[in-house]
């Protein structure tokens, strides 16, 4: 039997945890050799709600995880019955990747960066207080929102006049 890529289905949020189960159990029973990599997709998304106090991590393909090796009859059993899994993707007719689609998901992952993907909470005429920057704990007006670029114009008053400011989602509070 050749290695190939599998799928591994568990619980969501639980996948690091099952891996380390995994991969101790293979050392246990002295199969390390059949299992030869275990990928967890790492997480990627942030998320910002309200503010920068309060950020939410993601993970891309939550509740999935990769294994690379050969993975037989008994194998597949000890896995479908291990806490949290919940079945090999394929079920009975056990599907297994290419390795090129493995190799263009992982690069996808690995390359790209962690970029804040804010959230707003923002309408025209909401008060907020900046947070950070030069206008720092000034209290303004939304005027506008713009969520391709991430800013809001606020309305700063500045010696007594309203002036236009773009800031950053995250560097605002609704109050």
């Amino acid at each position: 039997m050749s290695k190939n890529w599998y799928s591994i289905q568990v619980w969501a949020g639980r996948e690091e945890e099952i891996k380390k189960a995994l991969e101790e159990y293979l050392a246990k029973e002295n199969l390390s050799d059949k299992v030869e990599k275990i990928f967890v997709p790492p997480p990627k998304e942030i998320e910002v709600v309200f503010s920068p106090e309060r950020q939410e991590v993601r993970r891309f393909y939550s509740g999935y995880f990769l294994i690379y090796g050969e993975i037989d009859d008994n194998l597949k059993e000890v896995i479908r019955n291990m806490e949290g899994v919940l079945d090999i993707v394929g079920g009975d007719k056990v599907y297994f990747f290419t390795s090129e689609e493995v190799e263009k998901l992982m690069s996808q992952l690995v390359v790209e960066e962690i970029k804040p993907k804010p959230r707003y909470q923002f309408m025209p005429g909401d008060r907020v207080k900046i947070l950070e920057g030069p206008f720092a704990n000034f209290i303004g007006t939304v005027d506008e929102v713009r969520p391709d670029k991430g800013k809001v114009k606020v309305l700063v008053s500045i010696f007594g006049r309203e002036t236009p400011v773009d800031i950053d989602f995250t560097n605002l509070q609704k109050i």
